[in-house]
């Protein structure tokens, strides 16, 4: 398996050489009205546009299992408190009624 991940991020890095290889043009980059246009070259924006969103993905995911976990936390929680309570009322002692 580790052999395998190994093939794979050789692969995934020659894929990106070879694109950072054919996309050296430079383009004019503005950012925000009445700033100066940045010239780089297209593989670092269409790269830097890539990482920016796959870290946003990956905050928005991590922000989201948070979230879940606080959720399973607090029904676990809940359970629990039911669990007890069940417990607790199938332990009351019946009163018989005496004619």
């Amino acid at each position: 398996m580790r052999a395998i991940a190994g093939l794979i991020k050789i692969a995934v890095t020659l894929v990106i050489i070879v694109f950072a290889i054919m996309n050296v043009d430079n383009v004019e980059v503005k950012y925000f009205f009445g700033q100066p246009t940045l010239k780089m070259p297209l593989f670092i924006v269409i790269l830097g546009s890539m990482l920016f969103g796959i870290v946003l993905a990956t905050l928005m995911y991590y922000l989201d299992r948070f979230k879940m976990s606080h959720q399973i936390s607090s029904l676990k929680k809940q359970v629990k408190k039911q669990d007890d309570e069940l417990e607790r009322l199938r332990n009351i002692p019946f009163m018989d009624k005496m004619d």
